[in-house]
């Protein structure tokens, strides 16, 4: 099955996986240390943070709706290329110490993460066949969970206590690598360049009225809003333990695992469906989130049932092609693609926002809410699945 990869027509394809992976390995160490820098560094409290990072996601959300745009334009080579270059300058962020300067240099790796995602995934969709799609697809997402595997537990041998300088331009420096990959991937156009008939709309989403779409789109949603309160575990980590490395190794574990959940999850979805891989996810995030409220603010109660949850996350984004050719015919995934990654911005920020308030209340707070919002989706897998048609609008 991976021997189809290494033909020399996919080339291209395995350019971007490279530089997906080496984007992965930076991003990771930059994601996690960035929040802690900015408690104890810039002294921001956590919720502070959560609102720094809830406003990185606002622009990378923005950024893709710019993304989607300028890759019709000028090829998703390009803007994946912009994207990466944003992300370098914006490692600089270690090297200031003035919150404005810090915030301003977030919101340029903000706006360069949602380049890379549209143009990395639009590139994804022309390089790979339908043949190997499945597996690239695979692949291109193991560059953030294997990236960050290898990336976090390497960056703390630079960061050692608190040299946050250093890594910044470690980081910025390494961020080359995969520009200049980037750089010489060929420039690829669609096979039938059909140009937007005048007057046709250009959203039409719509198509979220329909009762199973609008089931997606909360299948997507809610999750996410728990996923969202898991990007503040390495603040946690670190308060409770004091100790760098055991964030590190904190995403280290999960990553390899979240890893592992995205395989599992592909091959069982190939094998019975999407269905039940799907419940079985949900299934274990919820008990990820009753193991969390039983055992905070224990460090193990943190490592395992974050690692469970954040896995059975991942796991769910592996799902989620399957989900959508189940909910609607091929003519509107792109606008179900597009709405539900809005959704999942929204999520995400709610979740961010949703921890920073009250954590400070009560460690186990977050996960009441969230818990209760889990056992909804759950629920509403049972009318989504009761039909293995797409939905299709009415004539």
């Amino acid at each position: 099955m991976f021997s189809r990869l290494l033909q020399r027509k996919h080339l291209p394809l395995l350019g971007l996986l490279l530089a997906q992976l080496l984007m992965g390995i930076m991003l990771a160490p930059r994601n996690n240390f960035f929040q802690i820098y900015l408690n104890e560094v810039i002294n921001f409290p956590i919720r502070e943070v959560s609102q720094v990072l809830a406003l990185g996601q606002v622009i990378t959300m923005f950024s893709a709706i710019v993304a989607g745009s300028l890759g019709d334009r000028w090829g998703h080579k390009w803007v994946l290329f912009l994207g990466m270059i944003a992300l370098g300058l914006s490692n600089f962020i270690f090297e200031a110490e003035i919150p404005w300067i810090v915030i301003a240099l977030w919101g340029v790796g903000s706006f360069g993460m949602g380049l890379i995602a549209v143009g990395g995934q639009g590139y994804l969709t022309m390089a790979a066949g339908a043949g190997v799609l499945g597996v690239a697809s695979a692949l291109y997402n193991w560059g953030f969970t294997a990236g960050g595997a290898v990336g976090t537990p390497t960056s703390t041998l630079v960061l050692g206590e608190d040299n946050y300088g250093l890594l910044g331009l470690v980081l910025a420096g390494f961020t080359l690598l995969p520009i200049v990959v980037a750089s010489v991937l060929p420039q690829l156009q669609p096979k039938d360049d059909r140009k937007r008939k005048r007057g046709e709309p250009s959203t039409g989403y719509g198509v979220f009225l329909r009762k199973r779409i609008f089931i997606l789109a909360m299948l997507r949603f809610l999750p996410t809003c728990y996923y969202g309160i898991t990007s503040l575990f390495p603040i946690l980590i670190k308060q409770q333990s004091g100790d760098n490395n055991a964030v590190a190794w904190f995403v280290t574990v999960y990553s390899i695992s979240a890893s592992l959940a995205q395989l599992v999850a592909g091959r069982a979805s190939d094998r019975y469906g999407v269905r039940l891989p799907t419940q079985i996810a949900f299934g274990i995030i919820l008990v990820a989130i009753v193991g969390t409220i039983l055992t905070v603010p224990s460090i193990w109660g943190l490592y395992i049932f974050g690692t469970l949850g954040i896995s059975a996350a991942w796991a769910l984004s592996t799902l989620l092609p399957g989900m959508v050719t189940t909910a609607a015919e091929p003519e509107i995934h792109g606008r179900v693609f597009g709405g539900l990654h809005v959704m999942w911005t929204i999520a995400m920020m709610l979740g961010t926002l949703l921890a920073g308030e009250l954590l400070g209340l009560d460690m186990r707070l977050p996960f009441i809410v969230v818990g209760v919002l889990n056992v909804v989706a759950f629920g509403l897998t049972f009318p989504f699945f009761r039909s293995t048609n797409p939905e299709v609008a009415p004539a």
